[in-house]
């Protein structure tokens, strides 16, 4: 089975200008947060605060009957739109599964901020690359989204397993020091206007902004991701490559475990 390396085209372009995805570092942080909240919509266990509840087996899973909200990100209406011909369950990943409308949520914001990119960006400064990331098509995005929802779900599981599930504390820490990073910033700095342009998309102030479930959630599935790549670094050999060695793993995982995908060819699989 040919399975995508861990950095879709997308991640694979990453050093840009300021301009080109606006707001420079601190954007970053927008972006980091949004991304890391389009977790998979799922039926949670019964300890809510887990993040095994974003990417768990369907096992454990089964006994709630509730599904959590996916974060929206700032130009994205809900409900969204699903194409026809694609189905709700998109994947599964070791028997949990991955949502449509998560997926055409990233989709849906990867648009948004392409075309924010595009208008921006002054005629003719783009690089080719980014240029070609910027004018892939829905069917492209739709694959690269899949392909992330898969891999994150994977480091997810491989978090649970290994024991290093980040703590609602540590969530919390990191909600609040983002937040205060936002605001330092001026008012009128892009990143501080996408952020509350965020906030007001999905019915948040900044104060429950540190302690909404979903957010606290997406926060615990970040650090807990990071806490699995850092796992994975420690034990490479001296001379690999970081990138190269997490890619690696993330691709073990996919073999060694049980994917299924559902979204059809025609729609970008």
């Amino acid at each position: 089975m040919n399975v995508p390396s861990l950095g879709s085209r997308l991640q694979s372009r990453l050093p840009i200008k300021r301009w080109q995805l606006v707001g420079g570092v601190a954007f970053i942080v927008v972006v980091v947060l949004i991304v890391s909240l389009f977790v998979l919509r799922q039926r949670p266990p019964a300890n809510p605060a887990s993040t095994q509840g974003l990417c768990a087996p369907t096992a454990t899973a089964s006994a709630a009957a509730t599904v959590t909200v996916g974060m929206v990100p700032p130009g994205v209406t809900q409900p969204v739109t699903l194409p026809p011909g694609e189905p709700q369950v998109v994947a599964t990943v070791n028997g949990a599964s991955l949502y449509a409308e998560d997926l055409e949520l990233r989709v849906a914001g990867a648009l948004a901020n392409h075309k924010q990119a595009l208008q921006q960006a002054p005629p003719g400064g783009l690089p080719p690359n980014l240029l070609a990331t910027l004018q892939e098509t829905p069917n492209q995005m739709r694959h690269d989204a899949l392909t992330q929802m898969i891999q994150e779900c994977l480091l997810l599981q491989e978090g649970n397993r290994l024991g290093l599930t980040a703590s609602r504390s540590a969530a919390q820490a990191m909600a609040r020091q983002q937040l205060q990073l936002i605001q330092s910033l001026p008012a009128s700095d892009q990143a501080r206007v996408s952020f509350e342009a965020y906030l007001h998309a999905n019915q948040l102030t900044e104060q429950t902004f540190l302690t909404d479930p979903r957010i606290l959630s997406g926060y615990r599935a970040t650090l807990t991701m990071v806490a699995v790549k850092q796992h994975i670094v420690k034990g490479l050999p001296p001379n690999e490559s970081p990138t190269a060695g997490v890619n690696a793993y993330v691709q073990q995982l996919w073999q060694r475990g049980t994917v299924h995908v559902y979204l059809p060819a025609q729609l970008g699989w």
